[in-house]
């Protein structure tokens, strides 16, 4: 082992769980932290061999204690992207820590040059400010994703907002955790500094994610199902490109991105009237 051997993952939830599990498998040590009362009884089977800790994220003294106490030298966050406040706070209390590497929560489409805040606060680059190494993963969408991203176990069908023909990256979780685990516990340090990696298990546009599911595409305004909103905000990035891992954005800036990218977010979907079922 060339890489780190010992880790603090944040969160336990669709990612956290498989990048933990497969850091334990490379030997490493490994500790999970959640909140109160937000790892149930069957992630915490599925985490068998891993500590489990919960503590406030908020409480930034007891985290740094923790973090001292196992001598963690890398924290891989996992919570919510959307949570940039939250995950910058960790990213400082780490720094404080000691922690020789942190890995932001960015495993989803990619955001380099804009952030999820887009903004000075963005996670990387609070990261940069602070003067904390990070290694950054973008996977595009998570396979296990399509079902609701989609609406498909809603409705059956693969509902699209907008025309739905980008190409986007679409990879297992476990995929991403395996990768994820080998370049940390593998690679040296060097190797990994301040630097992003790319994946993509398969490639898609979401129209021709209908002929995979053999069903029908619907054009809509709205993703049915919880999360919805959530998902129609994913599909719009989806519009402009940036769900392909080979999305690069000064590219895309100058091909009218941007102005692409206001559109579709300040005036909903281009086909908002365009009703049709393929």
């Amino acid at each position: 082992m060339h890489g780190y051997s010992s880790f603090a993952v944040f969160g336990c939830g669709l990612i956290g769980v498989p990048i933990a599990r497969e850091l334990s498998a490379k030997g490493a040590s490994v500790l999970v932290l959640v909140r109160p009362g937000l790892c149930s009884a069957s992630v915490k089977q599925k985490l068998a061999d891993v500590d489990v800790v919960e503590e406030e994220y908020a409480d930034c003294a007891a985290i740094q204690q923790i973090l001292k106490e196992n001598a963690v030298q890398v924290v891989v966050s996992t919570v919510s992207a959307a949570e940039v406040d939250v995950q910058n706070a960790l990213a400082t209390t780490a720094h404080a820590a000691g922690v020789e590497l942190f890995v932001p929560s960015e495993f989803g489409v990619v955001t380099d040059g804009i952030g999820h805040n887009r903004g000075e606060t963005s996670t990387i680059e609070h990261l940069k400010s602070i003067g904390m190494p990070f290694a950054i993963f973008y996977a595009g969408f998570f396979i296990e994703t399509i079902p609701a991203m989609t609406g498909l176990s809603v409705n059956g069908k693969i509902n699209v907002i907008g025309y739905g023909n980008m190409p986007c990256s679409f990879t297992a979780s476990d995929d991403v955790a395996g990768f994820v685990a080998h370049v940390l516990t593998v690679l040296h340090p060097q190797d990994f500094f301040n630097r992003t990696f790319r994946l993509q298990g398969d490639r898609s546009t979401l129209s021709d994610l209908a002929v995979l599911f053999k069903t029908e595409v619907q054009y809509v305004g709205e993703i049915p199902g919880q999360m919805g909103e959530v998902w129609k905000r994913m599909q719009l990035v989806a519009e402009c490109g940036a769900a392909s891992t080979g999305w690069n954005i000064r590219k895309w800036a100058e091909g009218g991105g941007v102005r692409r990218m206001h559109e579709l977010f300040m005036g909903g979907s281009p086909v908002a009237d365009h009703q049709v079922v393929l």
